[in-house]
């Protein structure tokens, strides 16, 4: 999908750059775990999730996109609209994330996190005059 939305050139993100994206928000959130929790590591799974899903959470409600997704130029915005994606989706999303469930896929590509949200992941690239 290639599209125009507010003058920014935008197609949808590959299953690769999604995964590199995840992929830095699972190491950030396990390191940060592990820093809290060097011992236990039950305990340490378990506050893992919780920071991925802080940390998702917050930082795609306020940019649009999380630590991973930012440093990949990815984007979480609405399949219909393009705009932000409203909180209730934005958790249910998050929480579909963090119980693994971005490894399933459906036609098309996008993940079934993102079906549910009525979402799409994209990759950004410039502004347009």
């Amino acid at each position: 999908m290639s599209n125009s939305l507010s003058g920014t050139q935008f197609k949808e993100a590959s299953l690769g750059r999604r995964l590199w994206a995840l992929f830095l928000d699972s190491s950030a959130s396990w390191l940060l775990a592990l820093f809290l929790e060097p011992h236990d590591m039950s305990k340490r799974l378990i506050l893992q999730m919780g920071i991925l899903f802080i940390e998702i959470s917050v930082l795609t409600s306020l940019r649009g996109a999380s630590f991973g997704q930012s440093a990949a130029r990815l984007k979480v915005i609405d399949v219909n609209d393009g705009s932000a994606l409203p909180i209730p989706r934005l958790l249910l999303r998050t929480l579909m994330i963090v119980l693994v469930l971005p490894a399933i896929f459906r036609s098309g590509g996008r993940s079934v996190h993102d079906i549910v949200a009525r979402s799409v992941v994209v990759r950004f690239y410039k502004k347009v005059s």
